[in-house]
């Protein structure tokens, strides 16, 4: 309803009165404090022109037998988000619809005491596509619902009995699950609990043989402590990581390894180190072959996002000569369909404009940013934004810095 309300340039008071509803009850829909009746989502979708898309929504599997819930109930819409397909208008919805289906992990666990096989399909279908509805929804959003799938999972290791193939699979799930929990935590703020998190995916991945996993965890870590600690504690980190993943990992994944090892010798002022990391994983990622069976967490990777990570790393070394022209060709390929991401990397296109002193610029990207920051639910990128407009207050009195200002207030 947001969405299709500010494409077409409605206020919310606007549409409240097209709805026949007070502004008031409106806001509350919006801001999650009422659900939306059917006979709402009509007027809704008279108000907007939508064709019924609203009302559509509102058949999902949540709602069962006039909002009453029956135990098999959380199994049908646990299965059935597992086979949803996360996009920018889905994501934030499904993961709402995560939180109160009950993982099948409990259920399973009340069947009996042995879980096989196929409870650990589940288990990695999840992690998947929890990792897929990442890419659409911030940390913000994420953060209650990846950390309960984790702890759910742990409890399957620690209270149900399994064959030994059975529980190496888990613990590489749980690898898996604290790597994406220990990132969707970061991206909430809390720092110390995604370094607890981060650790014992290290530890998780270690004891299921996924070294790989484990490093990725450890490399996680060290990207989050360039951000916000000591750049030569990062260093040591994601080197770490890199050597101990080097002879048992997919070139595509040693390259997203190395990525991190770029950024932390940014983050320290280490120009040179910080070129040769970057070659490094232009070569690794070069190196891949078809018979290599990559680990589910690489999928994102592609050479726009590795251009991306060096138009970052020439921005956090203040060289914009070498950062505007990478970034603006890797930024157009993207759309406003990955809303945190996009804004995190306009973000670093309106920073290297600052540094090149092109205000006009540097204050339109600066305003896809912040517009893009507010559905994002992302503490990076809302940090991000408050970063810029500390940088682009000494151009005051330019019309597009004064309206970003203004905008961003």
């Amino acid at each position: 309803m947001r969405r299709l309300r500010e494409q077409r340039g409605m206020s919310q008071n606007k549409l409240a009165a097209a709805a026949f509803m007070t502004p008031g009850h409106l806001s509350r829909i919006i801001n999650d404090l009422r659900p939306p009746n059917p006979e709402i989502a009509r007027q809704l979708d008279q108000a907007l022109g939508t064709g019924g898309e609203l009302t559509a929504m509102l058949r999902g599997p949540w709602i069962h037998n006039g909002g009453l819930w029956r135990p098999g109930d959380a199994e049908q819409l646990a299965a059935e988000l597992a086979t949803a397909t996360p996009t920018a208008e889905n994501a934030v919805n499904l993961a709402h619809q995560w939180l109160i289906a009950e993982p099948p992990q409990v259920t399973e666990s009340r069947a009996g005491r042995r879980i096989g096989m196929g409870m650990v399909r589940t288990v990695e279908t999840r992690v998947r596509q929890l990792r897929l509805m990442d890419d659409h929804v911030g940390g913000a959003d994420t953060y209650a619902m990846v950390t309960a799938e984790l702890t759910a999972t742990i409890n399957l290791l620690r209270d149900r009995s399994y064959t030994e193939e059975v529980g190496r699979r888990l613990l590489v799930a749980v690898g898996e699950l604290c790597q994406l929990a220990g990132w969707t935590t970061s991206d909430a703020g809390r720092y110390a609990e995604a370094e607890r998190i981060y650790l014992l995916g290290v530890s998780a991945a270690h004891a299921g043989g996924d070294p790989a996993g484990a490093a990725n965890n450890l490399s996680s870590l060290a990207y989050q402590v360039a951000n916000i600690g000591d750049p030569k504690h990062a260093i040591t980190l994601a080197r770490s990581a890199y050597a101990g993943a080097r002879h048992g990992a997919t070139p595509k994944s040693l390259a997203l390894l190395g990525e991190r090892v770029a950024w932390a010798t940014a983050r320290a002022g280490d120009a040179r180190a910080a070129g040769r990391a970057l070659a490094k994983v232009d070569a690794d990622y070069d190196a891949q072959q078809s018979h290599h069976v990559e680990p589910d967490w690489v999928y994102w990777l592609s050479p726009e996002e590795i251009a991306v990570m060096a138009g970052r790393v020439w921005t956090q070394l203040r060289r914009p000569l070498r950062a505007v022209p990478i970034l603006e060709q890797a930024i157009a390929g993207y759309g406003d369909d990955t809303g945190r991401e996009t804004a995190l990397y306009q973000s670093w296109m309106a920073e290297s404009l600052v540094q090149a002193n092109e205000p006009d610029r540097a204050a339109a990207a600066a305003t896809k940013a912040l517009r893009l920051s507010r559905r994002a639910s992302s503490v990076r990128a809302e940090d991000r934004v408050a970063l810029l407009r500390r940088q682009l207050r000494r151009h005051k009195g330019n019309a597009a810095v004064d309206a970003f200002l203004e905008e961003s207030a």
